[in-house]
């Protein structure tokens, strides 16, 4: 078989696993690329950079949960940065999951990324306590009871708190890692101690804060957390994160984070 014909070959395998109403991106990793939809939320900044975040310094064999994976970017950029790690995906909607599923299937990662459409709150029960070197989240930002909610379910369970707040993520968290193993979220600023709060309460030590600003002169509005399950006390703040400098260019930090 010559290139062209593997070539064709490969398009026409790519194109029976994409559905109606579903796009193709490209993640800039490689060959690896991502389906999304449209009219259901779709990743963002704060998911390149968590997964930055979380992949500084790790190396060699690691097994990793990502915890309401949506389209499933998380492990795939973590997996792009950290070859020898494998991850499980968890997502409670059934039809996102199976999308984040055929994603790992177009990236030929479905060997290293394994998705389980199911409430996070059973993944202790199913994939196994104390398992785990690293759990991420990049959880709904949306306070239960605050501000008004999305009307598409979908994009409502993405972006609103619902039985699955903070809380459930840091027990479910707590739970699934190895002591001694490593939680690391993305979440509003102004809300970073509630999630520190709720971290220490299932015994994870909060231990390296990122701050995230979107210009000089303004306010963080995201935070990056690492903690450490049964980690000593110590918390670690490194240098914050501006998205823009004062002329409203993307940094080179910025850029870096998205290089790593």
């Amino acid at each position: 078989m010559d290139r062209n014909e593997k070539h064709g070959e490969e398009s026409a395998r790519i194109r029976a696993l994409i559905r109606p109403g579903e796009r193709l991106d490209d993640l800039k990793r490689g060959s690896l690329r991502i389906l999304q939809r449209p009219d259901r939320f779709c990743f963002g900044m704060d998911s390149v950079l968590l997964a930055s975040f979380a992949a500084q310094g790790r190396m060699g064999r690691m097994r990793g949960v990502d915890l309401g994976t949506g389209s499933g970017v998380l492990p795939l950029l973590i997996c792009a940065r950290v070859p020898g790690a494998s991850f499980d995906a968890v997502e409670i909607q059934a039809d996102m999951a199976d999308m984040a599923a055929r994603s790992m299937q177009i990236c030929r990662m479905e060997h290293r990324i394994h998705v389980h459409a199911m409430d996070l709150r059973d993944a202790p029960s199913r994939l196994g306590h104390g398992r785990y070197d690293l759990v991420v989240s990049n959880p709904p930002y949306g306070k239960s009871g605050g501000g008004q909610p999305s009307r598409a379910q979908g994009l409502r369970t993405a972006r609103h708190e619902g039985e699955t707040d903070v809380q459930a993520i840091c027990r479910t968290a707590a739970a699934l890692l190895r002591n001694g193993g490593a939680l690391a979220m993305v979440f509003p600023a102004p809300r970073l101690l509630e999630l520190m709060d709720a971290m220490r309460a299932w015994r994870v030590e909060p231990k390296r804060v990122m701050l995230v600003h979107p210009a000089y002169g303004k306010a963080p509005n995201l935070a990056l957390v690492e903690g450490v399950r049964n980690g000593r006390p110590m918390l670690h703040f490194l240098p914050p994160l501006f998205v823009r400098d004062g002329a409203g260019r993307e940094t080179e930090a910025l850029e870096q984070m998205y290089r790593q």
